[in-house]
C-alpha cells in the first residue's frame, strides 16, 4: 500500500468514526424522547379527564335516582294524605288545617325535587357530551402515541444496526492503518474537532478552502513526503482520486 492509499485509508477511518459518533448521538436524541414524554403526558391527562367525567356522570345519575325515589315517596304520601282528606274522617278544623299544611309542604318538596331532577338531567346531558369529546381526544392522542412509539422503535433499530456496521468498519480500518498514521490521528483529532485529514479540492484545502501553493500541491500529489498539513487550519491534506 503506497502513501496515498494509506492517507485515503486514514480518511476513511476518520469519516467512519464521525459517522459512528453521529449515529450514537442520534440514538439518544433528547428531543425525540422529550416529544414522546410530552405526548405520554397528554395521553395521561386525557385519560384522567375521561375518568373524571365518568365519575361526574355517575354521581349525577345516582343523585337523579335518589331525587326520583324521593319524588315517588312524596307521591305515595300525598296519595295517602288525599285519602285522609277526602275520606270523611276529618272533623276538627285544626286537624284539617294541619293536614292541608302537610299536603302543601309535600307538594312543594315534590315540585322542588322534580325541578332538581330536570336541572340535573340537563347537566348530565352536557357532561355526557363532554365525556364523548374527551374520549375521542384520548383515543386520538393514544393513536398518535402508538405511531410515535412505533416510529421511534423503528428508528432506534435502524440506528443500532447502522452503529453495529460502523463499529465493525471502524475496527477493520483501524487494524489496517499503519501505527504512525493512527498515532497522528489520535494526537490531532481532538484539537481539530475530529477532522485531522481532509482531501484537497480544486487546489484548496477541503476544510478551510485556503489556496495551496504550487510547490505544496506538487508534494501532496506526489504522495511520498508524509503528511503535509494546511498552513491555515493545520489539517493533513491528501489527493483523493
Amino acid at each position: 500500500m503506497d502513501k496515498k492509499q494509506e492517507l485515503f485509508l486514514l480518511y476513511q477511518y476518520q469519516e467512519a468514526r464521525r459517522q459512528l459518533a453521529t449515529c450514537e448521538e442520534e440514538l439518544t436524541d433528547p428531543d425525540r424522547q422529550k416529544a414522546i414524554s410530552v405526548l405520554k403526558g397528554q395521553v395521561q391527562e386525557a385519560l384522567n379527564e375521561v375518568e373524571r367525567l365518568r365519575k361526574e356522570c355517575g354521581r349525577l345519575k345516582m343523585a337523579n335516582h335518589r331525587l326520583e325515589d324521593e319524588c315517588r315517596d312524596y307521591e305515595v304520601q300525598l296519595r295517602q294524605l288525599d285519602t285522609n282528606l277526602y275520606g270523611g274522617n276529618i272533623s276538627a278544623p285544626k286537624e284539617l288545617e294541619q293536614l292541608q299544611r302537610r299536603i302543601a309542604e309535600y307538594q312543594k318538596a315534590k315540585a322542588d325535587r322534580e325541578e332538581a331532577v330536570l336541572s340535573q338531567l340537563y347537566l348530565l346531558e352536557a357532561k355526557e357530551k363532554e365525556l364523548v369529546l374527551a374520549q375521542k381526544k384520548g383515543d386520538e392522542l393514544q393513536g398518535q402515541l402508538a405511531v410515535a412509539v412505533a416510529e421511534e422503535a423503528k428508528r432506534v433499530a435502524a440506528l443500532q444496526s447502522r452503529c453495529a456496521r460502523l463499529t465493525k468498519e471502524v475496527s477493520g480500518l483501524k487494524a489496517a492503518l499503519p501505527k504512525e498514521l493512527l498515532e497522528y490521528y489520535q494526537r490531532s483529532a481532538k484539537a481539530l474537532r475530529g477532522i485531522a485529514i481532509i482531501p484537497i479540492k480544486e487546489n484548496t484545502c477541503g476544510y478551510c478552502h485556503m489556496i495551496i501553493s504550487t510547490a505544496v500541491l506538487a508534494k501532496i500529489k506526489k504522495g511520498n513526503s508524509g503528511i503535509i498539513v494546511c498552513e491555515n487550519c493545520g489539517r493533513g491534506l491528501f489527493e483523493q482520486k
